[in-house]
């Protein structure tokens, strides 16, 4: 199976849409500026290759039309973020978190699931482990417990780790704070999907 087709798994979500992310100039605090969009297509394995060869960005909305999800984040948008020491954190606390390094700096820290579980509940646990390190009023993907499908509500997206693969700043970060591949990344998550009880 391809790396494209690893990822779109690990990152399936809305069946309604995804998101696009062209960055542009780096501002003096570190905020990468960026035009953001949704599209109204889901997110396939031809729009992630274009995306690992650093052509588009794309990011996925981890709630469904069913008001479900298999992944989730939680945004940490600090851009001096010692990234060593909050790996160290989320060991010694032992939480199912994978981090990566955002566009600009800060950490995506994304919860795999092994099944759609309601948004709501997959919210809820994942506010308990942004307390936990620290972070509470952070955001929280998905950003809905519910999405109002009939109104043309799709959801949010978040970024997509390993934009422009092999030369990327979006990485996933180990348990010793250092860099792994996108294969490596791939690995964890599947090793990694959890289970929650509905």
């Amino acid at each position: 199976m391809s790396n494209a087709r690893r990822l779109l798994l690990a990152f399936q979500g809305s069946d309604l849409a995804h998101g696009r992310t062209t960055v542009g100039r780096v501002a003096r605090n570190g905020k990468a500026e960026a035009n953001s969009y949704v599209i109204r297509e889901v997110m396939t394995e031809e729009h992630v290759e274009a995306h690992l060869a650093g052509k588009q960005g794309v990011g996925a909305i981890p709630i469904n039309s069913k008001n479900e999800c298999c992944f989730g984040a939680i945004d940490v948008d600090d851009y001096d973020l010692d990234h060593k020491a909050l790996a160290a954190r989320i060991k010694n606390q032992k939480l199912p978190l994978i981090q990566c390094r955002s566009k600009s700096g800060g950490a995506h820290l994304y919860l795999f699931l092994d099944g759609w579980y309601p948004a709501a509940m997959v919210r809820e646990y994942l506010t308990e482990m942004a307390a936990v390190l620290g972070f509470a009023g952070r955001e929280i993907f998905p950003k809905q417990d519910k999405i109002l499908f009939d109104r043309g509500d799709v959801g949010n997206f978040i970024n997509t780790p390993y934009f422009n693969a092999d030369a990327t700043v979006r990485y996933a970060i180990s348990e010793t704070g250092e860099a792994l591949s996108l294969e490596e990344f791939l690995d964890k998550v599947e090793a990694n999907r959890i289970p929650m009880s509905k």
